[in-house]
């Protein structure tokens, strides 16, 4: 009894196995057109037409049918020879000319940006000349005013020098023109002094002889 148990439950495991598939993405292949039937076999009505290269999703597979679900959500039976796991030739085409349009499309867009980046680089590479030649110019500048600072700096201290000589020879020739007039004046006191003295010198001479000629004069009478 148990033996046929295991062996009823070994059959059922196998048919499962056998009827259900894994879910999967296959396309119709490149058949003009292929019947979807309502069960496993031709002698299940018609139910849709699947064109060639149209995308389904199967979902079990039985004795040369497999059971798919279309694009339009429907469920049916097909032939399992007609199924690819590709796209038809002519969906492949289609998508590969697509992307030959795409990728002219970014090669001349890439072109394009190839064309504005090198002549912005030449742009780029005349503006550094440029700016190199100005910068040596006023670097030129620059040094010239240093020199120029320098030398202003320079003939400064030598104006400030002058001016405190300056200054302390205004202030000598004032002290030697104090000491000038002093002496001056001190000269002139001796002037005056002299004169003086010479004048008594004079005078003290002259008085004993206006003297004498009086006295003669008197002792003539």
């Amino acid at each position: 009894m148990r033996y046929r148990f295991g062996l009823i439950a070994g059959f059922a495991g196998l048919l499962v196995i056998s009827t259900v598939a894994t879910a999967a993405t296959r396309y119709v292949s490149d058949e003009l057109s292929i019947n979807m039937r309502r069960g496993p076999g031709t002698g299940y009505r018609i139910t849709q037409l699947l064109d060639a290269g149209d995308q389904v999703q199967t979902l079990s597979e039985k004795s040369g049918w497999t059971q798919i679900r279309a694009s339009d959500g429907s469920t049916g039976y097909v032939l399992t020879r007609f199924l690819s796991d590709q796209a038809a030739a002519r969906t492949r085409i289609d998508a590969m000319q697509e992307q030959t349009e795409k990728f002219k499309s970014e090669n001349a867009d890439l072109k394009s940006e190839l064309s504005e980046a090198l002549n912005g680089s030449k742009e780029l590479g005349n503006t550094k000349r440029e700016l190199v030649a100005e910068n040596k110019s006023l670097s030129t500048q620059l040094q010239q005013i240093r020199e120029t600072s320098a030398d202003a700096m320079r003939i400064s201290d030598e104006n400030e020098k002058f001016r405190e000589q300056l200054l302390s020879v205004r202030s000598e020739n004032e002290r030697l023109r104090h000491e000038n007039e002093a002496l001056q004046s001190r000269r002139e006191g001796m002037k005056i002094g002299a004169l003086i003295m010479i004048g008594g010198i004079v005078v003290g001479l002259l008085l004993p002889l206006f003297r004498k000629r009086r006295k003669g004069s008197w002792d003539s009478l």
